[in-house]
């Protein structure tokens, strides 16, 4: 169409053909330092919020299953972490604590912490199957943390759609596209 202007017409002036090339480059660069955020990055860095706490419960019903304890299953379960909450549990644990303690000690579990304090009352009095108990709750625990994990992407996918749809628009305009729409709407 003769209305349309051929592209090295719309090449900035004094930077040659490639010029355009620089501006889109700026303009993706400037997007991507808007969007990154440092918290949500240093969040994909760590560990999902229900994969320790899994791994914790799964350690508890590991123990039973082999036939301990439940205060020997909750101080061997702390013991192998870092976090220091569940250090108080192994130390409360190993001094014969009463459970409502350890619950409260428990409670801040993301996923599971107001679960656990029924869960150790009934695996205290009852003494059967409660391997099977701590198992369902590392299940869940699991499930928790695979939908956190669902959500983050989708997320991140979402943000990034966002700033395709405002980069678009923006870089056509710093590339020349207003020029040829100003060169349709003068003809």
């Amino acid at each position: 169409d003769a209305r349309i202007a051929p592209d090295h017409a719309l090449a900035p002036a004094g930077r040659g053909a490639g010029g355009g090339v620089h501006v889109l480059l700026a303009t993706i660069a400037s997007l991507a330092v808007l969007l990154w955020n440092p918290r949500h990055f240093s969040r994909w860095l760590r560990s999902p919020d229900g994969i320790d706490e899994a791994r914790f419960l799964g350690s508890i019903a590991s123990e039973l299953r082999t036939g301990a304890s439940l205060r020997v299953a909750l101080a061997a379960a702390s013991g192998g972490t870092s976090h220091d909450a569940l250090h108080t549990v192994r130390r409360l644990a190993l001094a014969g604590a009463p459970l409502d303690a350890i619950a409260e000690a428990l409670a801040f579990l993301p996923i599971n912490g107001s679960r656990l304090r029924p869960a150790l009352r009934v695996a205290a009095l009852t003494g059967g199957q409660s391997a099977a108990v701590f198992a369902r709750l590392t299940e869940r625990a699991v499930d928790e943390a695979a939908l956190a994990r669902e959500r983050r992407t989708l997320t991140v996918q979402a943000r990034f759609s966002a700033g395709v749809v405002v980069a678009l628009p923006v870089a056509s305009v710093l590339l020349g596209g207003g020029a040829r729409i100003r060169d349709l709407v003068a003809s």
